[in-house]
């Protein structure tokens, strides 16, 4: 054995399929496997941009103007009578308490500055849901709708496209959109 290199006993349930994390590496071993030889530890002085955490944007009203550039994508399938209110709309949404509480904190996620989880369940409800159970969208197909959102990157919003938001956030987007049906 060479002097940088260390020896280490795991132990547990062969066939577990245990998964063991090295400095820049991810492996995952035979399920059979007993013993791991050469594994080598230690920093190298490597960073990784996509490891480095975003700090928030403190600034409210750059992270709305990033959502509604993001919603404003879906106008295309807005139903001609709600067209001209369906901005308005989002402003009243962006407005709510509810709302506030989750869309501005992006958590996890990666290339967004806003919770796109979340957003994507509220434009589900609006454009499928809201409006007496049909949406405010002419014709609601989430793939399209998701595809409407990629630039140039995958992102994984089609299965949120499929989601409600919370009750409490549903029932006051009911409350705006028949204050605006009127």
């Amino acid at each position: 054995m060479k002097s940088n290199e260390q020896v280490f006993r795991i132990e547990g349930e062969p066939g577990q399929n245990n998964t063991f994390i090295n400095i820049g590496t991810v492996q995952n071993f035979n399920p059979n496997a007993t013993t791991v030889i050469n594994n080598n530890y230690g920093t190298r002085g490597e960073t990784s941009a996509q490891n480095s955490e975003i700090a928030p944007i403190s600034d409210k009203s750059v992270v709305r103007q990033e959502i509604l550039s993001y919603v404003e994508k879906t106008l295309p399938f807005v139903n001609y009578k709600w067209k001209d209110k369906y901005m308005d709309i989002w402003n009243d949404i962006l407005d709510l308490p509810e709302v506030d509480a989750v869309i501005y904190n992006r958590g996890h996620q990666q290339d967004t500055i806003f919770n796109r989880k979340e957003l994507c369940h509220i434009i589900h409800y609006v454009g499928f849901e809201a409006y007496d159970g049909c949406g405010i969208f002419e014709d609601y197909n989430a793939t399209h709708i998701a595809n409407c959102f990629r630039d140039g990157k995958e992102k994984s919003t089609r299965p949120e496209l499929g989601y409600n938001p919370s009750m409490p956030i549903r029932k006051a987007i009911d409350t705006i959109i028949k204050k605006q049906q009127k």
